[in-house]
């Protein structure tokens, strides 16, 4: 009797699953093109006085407000939030691409504005006050989405209702413990990002 092989799951597990591949490039797409408007509308003198009405705030001690909070949470929930709900739909693939590649469009938009504006020292302000949020939104994000793909196919298949079930809450802790992470980036928004700023700030003055 021949023994029936069965498969290795560190080796299945190791697997990248292309859906990143795509997801990346539609993001980078998103990128290059918000640069390129950007260069095309050429606003770069907003930039500039956003950036002295950020500093007088900065200095004289502003404290959180409702709307900083509220602007702050909105930053950094959109997307993920935005992938969770396109893994409803049944071309969830197309539509979680679309929100990676619209976030990466925003995102070199407003990097490219402050380049535009500040030269050297705009590449060092947008680092400070974008760099913890995309460290944070573009993993989370990309775990969700892979995680709804999952689940997706998952409900389609024949599976008993007991591991829809399981798939489902599976779903759901995910998206917890990433509503955890995206919780203490929007806390390092409102009380560590504007030191980095005004940090930067101070090298322009």
């Amino acid at each position: 009797m021949r023994k029936r092989r069965l498969p290795d799951p560190a080796s299945k597990s190791s697997r990248l699953d292309p859906s990143v591949f795509f997801f990346s490039i539609a993001f980078f797409l998103g990128v290059i093109g918000g640069y390129f408007c950007c260069r095309a509308s050429g606003a770069g003198s907003e930039i500039k006085e956003y950036l002295n009405r950020y500093a007088q705030v900065l200095v004289a001690g502003g404290t959180v407000t409702t709307a900083s909070l509220l602007g702050a949470a909105v930053s950094y929930y959109r997307v993920p939030c935005a992938v969770y709900l396109c893994g409803v739909f049944r071309h969830a693939f197309y539509l979680i691409c679309g929100v990676f590649l619209l976030e990466g469009f925003l995102l070199s938009f407003a990097v490219a504005n402050f380049t535009l504006a500040l030269g050297r020292s705009g590449v060092l302000i947008s680092l400070c006050v974008f760099g913890t949020r995309i460290l944070l939104i573009f993993p989370i994000s990309i775990a969700i989405a892979l995680r709804r793909m999952r689940s997706a196919g998952e409900r389609t298949g024949r599976r008993t209702a007991r591991q829809k079930a399981s798939s489902g809450s599976r779903d759901r802790r995910c998206f917890i413990f990433s509503s955890a992470i995206l919780a203490l980036g929007v806390l390092a928004e409102l009380t560590f990002v504007p030191k980095l700023v005004s940090l930067a700030l101070r090298q322009l003055s």
